[in-house]
């Protein structure tokens, strides 16, 4: 009886442990090539404040980014707003702009990334 009841704690223990383990995989992005890839929007008054942050694995390694701003429409799908597109730099990369908006409703920026051929899609979200 001790085998099986061994036995069994022993079971839940490594199905609990590899559970979060998968858990935390679905949750943080895990990256070869970058360290931090962090965006931000947010709305004050009738401005869109975009940023995004993006720091390389190492110091050589070229970034790129496109962040484009999106609003979301009656088909709850996202539309076209504005967009920067050309950035560049190696090592880190760091973008903040403002836009001026048209009405209320829930925004996000799209940030299509690629870090030394490793491309990256993170999204920051608001509401107006």
């Amino acid at each position: 009886m001790k085998k099986k009841t061994l036995l069994l704690a022993l079971v839940m223990i490594f199905t609990m442990a590899f559970s979060s383990v998968a858990l935390a995989s679905d949750i943080m992005p895990i990256w070869d090539n970058t360290d931090l890839c962090k965006p931000v929007l947010t709305i004050r008054n009738s401005n869109a404040y975009c940023s995004l942050d993006v720091d390389a694995a190492y110091s050589s390694y070229k970034i790129t980014a496109t962040v484009t701003l999106q609003k979301l429409n009656s088909n709850n799908s996202y539309a076209y707003v504005t967009s920067w597109s050309g950035l560049s730099d190696n090592g880190s990369l760091h973008f903040s702009d403002s836009y001026t908006i048209s009405g209320s409703g829930s925004y996000r920026i799209k940030c299509d990334i690629n870090v030394a051929g490793e491309a990256i899609t993170v999204y920051a979200y608001a509401t107006k």
